[in-house]
């Protein structure tokens, strides 16, 4: 019987919050090794062990901040880094031909091009969510708004912790860039709050913070006559990281191309 393959991770920003949720859930997987983590320079964890980190047993694995380091022996890179980081490990993953899920939200325009050129390179997921829950909201809305036509005006509502950073999320930036290129639908925001009266064939969003709001994300088909609202929630922030390690584990032997959590979810 062949011995199934052990796939090995490095994740970047592996002492933020979800890049330590990825190590407790890749800890816990038969699947999967992390032989690598990456924090910035200057982070105090750099030279601790992850497992100590995540408060397991230790890993004889100490965190690096050399992405040359934490890059070597991986298979795949799951990166939950800041957007500023992003660059610097992108260049160590083009340099050593490794595959790239690219967790990261709030990438700016030069990033977004960067990533498209590195696609023709070493094969690439770029996921600011990698719930396969979001990647199938994102196709149900598009085959509602396809369905009903522009009578229904578009609206997308989200929710998340006090925390986040950006806002709009990434996520539902992501919806809405997928529903213009459906319904060449123009923004109705921002700023916010929205334009009133709405004007006809604009997609609407609004942004909420609060709590610890893993997050929530709902798309809103208003008519003259009735309502059609799909809605996702996370109810645990892990699942952000089961669907990361899924996402390397379909990633892994793919040729370089730029993919997203929507082949994963069609495989």
């Amino acid at each position: 019987m062949t011995k199934k393959h052990i796939l090995k991770l490095a994740i970047t920003g592996c002492t933020g919050r979800m890049g330590q949720i990825v190590l407790k859930e890749a800890n816990q997987s038969e699947e999967v090794e992390v032989v690598g983590g990456l924090a910035r320079p200057g982070n105090p964890f750099v030279g601790k062990d992850v497992g100590i980190l995540i408060g397991e047993e230790p890993f004889n694995l100490p965190i690096s901040d050399s992405p040359r380091d934490a890059f070597k022996d991986a298979d795949v890179i799951i990166g939950f880094s800041q957007p500023e980081g992003l660059s610097p490990h992108l260049q160590e993953a083009l340099q050593q031909k490794k595959p790239f899920v690219v967790c990261t939200t709030g990438l700016t325009d030069d990033q977004k091009t960067a990533l498209e050129a590195a696609s023709a390179i070493i094969p690439l997921i770029v996921a600011p969510n990698t719930s396969l829950g979001i990647a199938l909201l994102r196709k149900l809305s598009l085959l509602a708004a396809d369905a009903l036509g522009s009578a229904y005006d578009i609206s997308l509502l989200e929710m998340h912790h006090r925390h986040k950073l950006d806002a709009p999320s990434g996520t539902t930036l992501s919806i809405a860039q997928s529903l213009k290129a459906l319904d060449n639908l123009k923004d109705n925001t921002p700023p916010y709050p929205s334009r009133s009266p709405r004007p006809q064939g604009t997609l609407e969003c609004a942004v909420l913070r609060g709590g610890g709001i893993a997050g929530d994300h709902t798309v809103i088909f208003a008519g003259e006559k009735d309502m059609l609202t799909i809605e996702h929630r996370t109810l645990d922030p892990a699942l952000f990281a089961l669907g990361a390690i899924q996402a390397a584990q379909w990633l892994f032997g793919k040729p370089p191309g730029l993919y997203s959590m929507d082949d994963v979810v069609s495989a």
